[in-house]
C-alpha cells in the first residue's frame, strides 16, 4: 500500500511537466562570464558575483542522507581589461553558512583570460567551471555550485555557428616531494553540436567525456593510483514558441558509460551504465520537467549521491536503479545579472518504494561596475 502511495505521488509530480537541479543551473547563469569586449580596452572594473540561498534535502533512503543548506557564495574581484582581448582577474570568494559566526571557507581568486579570436579563449588559474560545463548531474552534481571551491587549472572555450565546446582541467589536489595525499585532478571535454536550427526548432547532440585521476609519483600514500572516465552522450530536440506563453518543449535522452581503467581494487564498481530520458516544458513563469533515471552498475566520484549504484557515504550498493524523477520551478530574471528560482525536485525509487525530496530558493546576481579606464603606454 505504502509503494503505491509513493508512486502514484511521483506520477502526479511527472505530470507537472532542465535537467536535474535546473534551479541551481539557471541562477548560476548570470556568475558565467561573457566574451570580451574590445570597447572595453583599458577598463578596471569592481565585478561582485553573489549566490544566496536555502536549500533541504528531504532524503530518507539508502544512498543520501538529508541536510539543509542555508547559506551564500560571495566573490569579488578587481577586472583589469589592459588589452582588448587579455583581462586578468585578482580577489577572493568566501562561503557562508548559516548559524556560523565566521566565514566557513576563504579561497584565492587570480585569473589570466586570453581572447585569442572572438569565438576562441584560454583561461589560467581559477576557470568558470561548475555549470559551464554542463555535466549531467550524476556525473557533477549541481549543488556544487553552492558548496565547491572555485575550479583551477586550465580551460580552453570556442564557438562557432553549429557547435559549442570546451576542454578544461580541475586541479583538486597539488602535491609536493614526501606528501602523504595523493595528486587529484578532474579534467574533461565537452561539445554540443547542432544538428539541425530552424529558429522554432533545433536538434542537439551532447557530448562529454571527464577523467578522474588519483595518484602521483612523488608523494607517499596508501591508495592505488587511480584512473576513472565519465562519458556523457545524448541527443535532445527543442521546440520554441517565441509569443506564446509556453516558451520551449524539450524531450531527449542521456547514455552516460563509467569506467576505471586503473586501481580497481579500490573501487567496489568498475564499469557500469546508465540512461535517463526527459521531457521538460518551459513557460514565461515556470518550467517543469519529468525523467526515469535507469542505472546498472554506474558509479561517479563527484556525481549526485542519490543517482548511482554504489553510495561513497553510506556504502550501500545495489547494482540496478530505476528512479522516477520530477522538477517544477518559478524563475524570474529581476535583470540581466540578478535572477531568482524556488524549485522543487522530486525522486522515487521505484525499486524500494522510497520517495525522496528537495526544494529551496535563491537569488544570484553579477554587478559590473566601472572604476576606472587606465590604458597602457604603447
Amino acid at each position: 500500500m505504502r509503494f503505491r502511495i509513493l508512486l502514484l505521488s511521483a506520477i502526479a509530480l511527472l505530470g507537472f511537466c532542465t535537467e536535474i537541479f535546473a534551479q541551481d543551473i539557471y541562477v548560476s547563469e548570470v556568475l558565467q562570464d561573457a566574451p570580451l569586449d574590445t570597447a572595453d580596452c583599458g577598463d578596471i572594473r569592481l565585478s561582485i558575483k553573489n549566490i544566496s540561498y536555502f536549500k533541504n534535502n528531504e532524503y530518507f533512503g539508502e544512498f543520501a542522507e538529508g541536510y539543509t543548506l542555508p547559506g551564500y557564495k560571495l566573490r569579488p574581484t578587481l577586472r583589469y581589461q589592459f588589452l582588448s582581448n587579455v583581462m586578468i582577474e585578482v580577489g577572493a570568494e568566501m562561503v557562508q553558512y548559516g548559524g556560523t559566526d565566521k566565514m566557513d571557507k576563504v579561497y584565492p581568486i587570480v585569473s589570466a583570460l586570453w581572447q585569442v579570436v572572438s569565438n576562441f579563449s584560454l583561461r589560467l588559474g581559477v576557470i568558470d567551471g561548475n555549470t559551464r560545463h554542463k555535466l549531467h548531474a550524476a556525473v557533477l552534481d549541481p549543488e556544487r555550485v553552492l558548496t565547491s571551491r572555485p575550479e583551477t587549472g586550465a580551460q580552453v572555450l570556442w564557438s562557432t555557428a553549429k557547435m559549442e565546446g570546451e576542454v578544461w582541467v580541475d586541479w583538486q589536489a597539488f602535491i609536493k616531494h614526501g606528501d602523504t595525499i595523493p595528486e587529484r585532478f578532474m579534467a574533461g571535454v565537452r561539445t554540443d553540436w547542432t544538428l539541425v536550427d530552424k529558429g522554432d526548432y533545433c536538434f542537439e547532440l551532447p557530448f562529454r567525456v571527464t577523467f578522474n585521476h588519483i595518484g602521483g609519483q612523488i608523494s607517499d600514500f596508501p591508495e592505488p593510483v587511480q584512473s576513472l572516465m565519465n562519458m556523457q552522450i545524448g541527443v535532445k530536440s527543442r521546440h520554441k514558441k517565441y509569443d506564446s506563453f509556453v516558451k520551449e518543449v524539450y524531450y531527449g535522452v542521456d547514455f552516460l558509460y563509467f569506467k576505471v581503467f586503473n586501481g580497481g581494487d579500490a573501487h567496489l564498481i568498475t564499469d557500469g551504465w546508465a540512461i535517463n530520458p526527459e521531457v521538460g516544458i518551459k513557460t514565461r513563469l515556470i518550467s517543469a520537467s519529468a525523467g526515469y533515471f535507469r542505472a546498472d552498475d554506474y558509479n561517479s566520484l563527484h556525481g549526485m549521491p542519490i543517482l548511482t549504484s554504489h553510495s561513497r557515504f553510506l556504502g550501500t550498493y545495489r547494482k540496478k536503479r530505476d528512479i522516477a524523477l520530477a522538477h517544477i520551478a518559478l524563475e524570474k530574471e529581476i535583470h540581466k545579472t540578478v535572477r531568482f528560482s524556488l524549485d522543487f525536485n522530486g525522486y522515487c525509487d521505484l525499486n524500494k518504494g522510497q520517495f525522496d525530496y528537495s526544494y529551496g530558493f535563491a537569488i544570484a546576481l553579477s554587478p559590473n561596475i566601472k572604476i576606472a579606464n587606465v590604458k597602457l603606454d604603447k
